[in-house]
């Protein structure tokens, strides 16, 4: 097998394993897939599956334990989540400064992702937004929904930002779920949606700026008027 076979090989390792960590379905702490199982779910060799691991290991995705196999690293978002919290001074936010965070996040992602997007990438965050419209009438909604901007944020190719979006969102959704924030018709938010994503195809970075900041509306009006009482502490999970 030549080495571009090789390559290509361990690409879709790779693929797998990010898809895994981008869904939830795989989380800090836990415990890859086996080798072998792994190999045969993907028809490739466990060498192929084996190079991947090494390859996720070396930029610190992954750690290797004698006892317990190959693991998700916990420490980055970790220390990344830490670095936050002392740099603002803070041991507790609103959701307000949440809301207002991660609007300036979401622009600049989408913004980022209009300009750097690669097939692939189109090809992700279509596929996202195809489950979060099938799964838009059941629990899963709020987290399908997540799962699409987050397919938006890595195609901006910038780990910072799909890191720190990774960090402030659950809490934001932690609300979303009290309160009931955003229940916009199904209608409006397929087609803001639809849009989002035709304007990352068409690389227009201000329209996709527009229409993120359209679709965010609701939730920035929600933080900025609603009573006291919604503005309870949030503090990032232990």
């Amino acid at each position: 097998m030549n080495s571009t076979s090789t390559s290509h090989q361990v690409d879709v390792v790779l693929k797998h394993i990010k898809d895994l960590l981008y869904s939830g379905r795989l989380e800090p702490g836990e415990r890859l897939p086996a080798e072998r199982r792994l190999a045969a779910q993907l028809n490739v060799s466990r060498a192929h599956v084996r190079t991947a691991f090494q390859k996720l290991e070396f930029y610190g995705i992954v750690k290797t334990y004698p006892q317990s196999g190959t693991v998700v690293a916990q420490e980055k978002m970790q220390v990344l989540n830490s670095l936050i919290i002392d740099a603002l001074k803070i041991d507790r936010y609103d959701f307000r400064s949440l809301v207002d965070v991660r609007v300036l996040l979401e622009i600049e992602a989408i913004k980022l992702c209009a300009r750097n997007r690669t097939d692939e990438d189109l090809a992700n965050i279509e596929a996202a937004l195809d489950e979060c419209e099938a799964k838009f009438e059941s629990d899963e909604r709020v987290n399908k929904d997540f799962a699409y901007h987050q397919a938006i944020a890595q195609g901006c190719h910038n780990p910072v930002i799909a890191s720190l979006l990774l960090i402030i969102t659950p809490d934001v959704l932690r609300y979303y779920q009290k309160y009931k924030v955003c229940s916009v018709p199904q209608k409006e938010v397929f087609f803001e949606h639809r849009e989002m994503l035709r304007f990352i195809r068409e690389r227009n970075e201000e329209a996709a700026a527009d229409m993120i900041r359209t679709h965010l509306k609701n939730l920035t009006d929600f933080s900025q008027t609603s009573t006291e009482e919604h503005f309870l502490e949030v503090k990032p999970e232990d």
